[in-house]
């Protein structure tokens, strides 16, 4: 998460499998007591570019379980984390900007004769 330029990539069914395997890695990590940087490390992907997504999507997973979720203030998932606040509150807008660009997308699809307009 070194790099705030948000990007988004779609993945092949083999990096799928890894994403997912790495974020379970992660999670099982955190559980062992592990900050976030630590469990990070625990993961053996060579490629940085996808290293650098699961770390993204991991922090991202981890607010929404325990901000979203369970309620905690974003000062203790920082804390629990081990990950400056600045970071936290960074991911946070980039997870809420996701879901209205989703949001959007969905509307748009379900509504044809959409009464938005892009240029609006």
């Amino acid at each position: 998460m070194e790099d705030r330029d948000v990007k988004y990539r779609s993945y092949t069914p083999e990096e799928d499998k890894l994403h997912e395997d790495a974020i379970a890695k992660i999670k099982n990590a955190l559980s062992n007591g592990l900050s976030f940087a630590e469990a990070c490390s625990v993961v053996d992907i060579q490629d940085e570019e996808l290293k650098r997504f699961v770390a993204d999507d991991a922090l991202k997973i981890m607010i929404a379980e325990m901000h979203f979720a369970k309620g905690m203030a974003l000062q203790q998932v920082s804390d629990a984390l081990k990950v400056p606040i600045k970071l936290i509150n960074i991911a946070k807008m980039e997870m809420l900007e996701d879901a209205g660009i989703t949001a959007a997308e969905a509307y748009k699809r379900g509504n044809p004769d959409n009464p938005l307009k892009e240029d609006a």
